[in-house]
């Protein structure tokens, strides 16, 4: 989708259903194209470049920046600060395990469980991959100046909030 039909979308709601057409949806559908636009080529950066997609940098950078100071987080502690359920966290915790992104460490505080740890490759490739991601974005936010760059921020958490 392009800009253009963003906006015939939103003309069509407006003339075929005006009863339900409210401004508001010029931003929310701006926001909603440019996040996704947004998480495609970052995806598409991370599929080409890294052999990964936006969860499995997500997990990375958890275990990184939430992580305790080896870079260890145990499987609930990854998924309840995530928002992802168990059994989804499994399956991407063995694909980021296959690609040595990953160690599974014994748990000496309960030792039915293991400890998902950040390896070495896995440090490198989260900053390198999380800076390529940024630098994309940086490319949309580029085009507002820093003033603009903090107004939207200040409106946005205003929203937030």
């Amino acid at each position: 989708m392009n800009l253009s039909h963003l906006k015939n979308g939103i003309q069509n709601i407006k003339e075929n259903t005006p009863q339900i057409y409210k401004d508001s949806i010029n931003i929310s559908a701006s926001l909603f194209f440019l996040k996704n636009t947004m998480y495609d080529e970052g995806n598409k950066i991370l599929s080409d470049v890294y052999n990964m997609n936006q969860t499995h940098l997500d997990v990375l950078s958890t275990l990184y920046y939430l992580g305790d100071e080896q870079y260890t987080l145990s499987p609930t502690e990854l998924y309840e600060r995530m928002l992802f359920s168990s059994g989804g966290m499994t399956k991407v915790l063995k694909q980021l395990e296959e690609k040595e992104y990953i160690q599974r460490i014994e748990n000496s505080v309960d030792k039915r469980s293991k400890l998902v740890q950040l390896s070495q490759l896995g440090k490198e490739t989260t900053v390198k991959a999380l800076g390529e991601i940024l630098e994309l974005e940086d490319t949309y936010y580029s085009k507002l100046n820093n003033e603009e760059q903090k107004n939207l921020q200040a409106l946005l958490e205003k929203m937030l909030s």
